[in-house]
């Protein structure tokens, strides 16, 4: 291990609850900042579904062949 030496100042049995919960409240706020900053991420966790219109054939390309 790289930074083994942290646990001879560091208690384990405090140190690894502090990471986890640091951890943890990281991917809270990554998952609240993605709700509340995006429209997208909202409808795809409700789970309906959502029509995607076909793109319509481009009219240049056509006349290009």
């Amino acid at each position: 291990m790289i930074y083994g030496k942290i646990w001879l100042v560091v208690k384990p049995t405090v140190g690894i609850p502090i990471f986890l919960g640091a951890v943890a409240v990281g991917s809270f706020a990554v998952h609240v900042a993605l709700l509340t900053n995006t429209t997208w991420v909202p409808k795809f966790l409700n789970g309906n579904a959502v029509a995607v219109q076909a793109a319509e054939p481009d009219a240049g390309a056509a006349k290009k062949k």
